[in-house]
């Protein structure tokens, strides 16, 4: 019998257990991480086969990439914006363009840290990574794609970036996501008439801003690489008004992927974080997207706005 998502869990325990189970039965599986720290992954800290270099981002990739090379299956976890930006060379030249299986998982995406300010900001990381040619992106939106993710990634093959966020993110466990398909209605009404695209912490609060509407769709993307696009293109061209509703910045994020797909014939209503680095702390997430124009509120009243 299988064992069912614990809805009260935090999204990162539901897939670090999963991360440590696998480690556990697998002796090809290294975790490495930059000094970050996990819950779920306390317990096997000791074990041989887990390594924290430190903060020393290059290194740490240049080790996974090593590991990779003589067969095993490593796995770095720690901040998005430091895991990209601090040493995209290393990730651009010794994992990608050798094509190694490893696994990065990025945890901090959008604002999830904001009182940290703009260093820990990941609002550029996901396009970012989506420049090297050989990674594949997932953006992990809920408890139930962290727990599908997790359980699946030894199976995920090649340089893979995972965003990861924070909190119990429990709004949609009967959805069935499919990892080849890449994306996936979380609410789908009769009417064609506007569309929510959006992806990863963006997507609780689309499902709060459309709450009480009939007539607004919202597609999850998690996928960036080899996804669907020939089904995906067939689903947006149907409705006459499109949103793109995301925690990164216009040129950093999910935008310039989905501008790119071929036989798209619509043109998208944007709101995103702004492109420049946002000089602001605040004690909530909450907050800060209030400050910029991004909150489920505000999207409510651009969606309602006659």
């Amino acid at each position: 019998m299988k064992k069912k998502i614990n809805i009260n869990s935090d999204v990162r325990d539901i897939f670090f257990s999963n991360v440590r189970k696998l480690f556990l039965n697998n002796k090809k599986n290294y975790i490495l991480t930059n000094d970050a720290d996990v819950f779920e992954l306390k317990k096997i800290q000791n074990n041989k086969r887990f390594y924290n270099i430190g903060v020393a981002e290059q290194n740490l990739v240049n080790i996974a990439a090593g590991l990779s090379k003589f067969g095993n299956l490593p796995i770095i976890f720690g901040f998005c914006s430091f895991l990209t930006f601090r040493c995209y060379e290393q990730l651009r030249f010794n994992i990608g363009s050798h094509n190694l299986n490893v696994k990065i998982v990025g945890i901090g995406p959008g604002f999830s840290f904001s009182n940290d300010g703009p260093t820990h900001h990941g609002t550029e990381d996901l396009y970012l990574t989506y420049l090297i040619p050989e990674f594949e992106i997932f953006n992990i939106s809920d408890n139930n794609l962290a727990n599908l993710v997790s359980k699946k990634i030894n199976q995920i093959k090649g340089p893979t970036y995972i965003r990861l966020d924070k909190g119990i993110l429990n709004y949609n466990l009967k959805i069935k996501y499919n990892l080849n398909k890449g994306y996936e209605y979380i609410k789908k009404k009769k009417k064609k008439s506007k569309l929510i695209i959006t992806s990863g912490y963006f997507c609780r609060l689309a499902l709060e801003a459309t709450e009480s509407l009939d007539d607004t769709s919202i597609i999850n993307i998690f996928r960036f690489k080899n996804f669907d696009k020939k089904r995906f293109v067939k689903d947006i061209n149907k409705y006459s008004k499109i949103y793109i509703y995301d925690e990164s910045s216009k040129n950093g994020g999910i935008f310039p992927i989905i501008s790119q797909i071929k036989n798209l014939k619509k043109e998208f209503e944007l709101i995103t974080v702004p492109n420049e680095q946002i000089f602001l702390y605040y004690k909530s997430r909450e907050e800060m997207l209030k400050k910029l124009g991004l909150s489920s509120e505000y999207l409510r009243k651009k969606l309602t706005k006659k």
